[in-house]
């Protein structure tokens, strides 16, 4: 083997290493979670449209029997919403027979790192 190649081995070896560790490296941001859901009648709507920051984030068709975990996953009767940490804005609108028939007007709720921020659509 030259001697280019001796020393050229753990350049290249030290540069994999680099890459391969920085490319590793990912930005821990503190997430939490918005859970919504409803107790309301099944009879007052067919389904309740959720919005994140300006952005559809699920529909609600079924209503929820009890307050659900923080782990509870997104179903019919639950939308859970991972985001990063601080302030965000929701709202949601309530449909019958293919028309709003009602809406939670835009608000501002904030999410702590590793928790759940739950919110109940209510009448």
């Amino acid at each position: 083997m030259n001697r280019f190649f001796k020393k050229a081995i753990p350049m290249v070896l030290l540069l994999g290493v680099i890459t391969v560790m920085y490319s590793c490296k990912k930005d821990k941001t503190p997430t939490g979670n918005f859970i919504f859901y409803t107790f309301l009648e099944s009879s007052k709507y067919d389904e309740i449209k959720i919005f994140v920051d300006g952005k559809a984030a699920g529909t609600i068709t079924l209503s929820h029997i009890e307050k659900p975990e923080c782990g509870t996953p997104t179903s019919i009767n639950v939308i859970n919403v991972s985001l990063p940490a601080g302030k965000h804005s929701w709202s949601a609108k309530q449909f019958k027979n293919g028309q709003e028939i009602d809406e939670w007007d835009e608000r501002d709720d904030t999410i702590k790192e590793g928790e759940c921020t739950y919110i109940k659509l209510v009448d």
